[in-house]
């Protein structure tokens, strides 16, 4: 049996049409990006660095270890800090509150997993 000349195009150009619709696999699917902390710079020099971090929900920072420092929570809430073994742990903010906390021996990231938007103003001393 004979296939007319243009039947094999039209067969090629149905399935790419069909794949495209279909769209890729879902194990390719990719996960949703990570959304970060917001950082606003306030003061760096010689002795401190001040800033401001922002985390909406769902949003965390890098992990990495901080010196010592003073924070202000501006806006309060309940951060969970994860440490690079998987420990949780969570660090509670009281909106008005001031905290200190030692130089992190470990790197950690701190995720904002509740519903509202946290925010705090942070000191780190470069040096006495």
């Amino acid at each position: 049996m004979r296939v007319p000349s243009g039947f094999a195009s039209f067969v090629s150009i149905a399935a790419i049409a069909a794949l495209a619709v279909a769209g890729a696999p879902a194990a390719q699917e990719k996960p949703p990006a990570t959304v970060n902390s917001v950082n606003k710079v306030l003061v760096d020099n010689a002795y401190f660095f001040a800033g401001e971090s922002t985390w909406a929900p769902g949003a965390q920072n890098a992990s990495v270890t901080r010196p010592p420092r003073l924070i202000r929570a501006l806006n309060g809430g309940t951060l969970t800090v994860v440490y690079a073994d998987g420990r949780t742990e969570p660090r509670i903010f009281e909106t008005g509150e001031v905290y200190f906390f030692p130089a992190d021996t470990v790197p950690n990231l701190l995720r904002n997993d509740g519903q509202t938007q946290i925010k705090v103003y942070y000191v780190f001393l470069k040096q006495m």
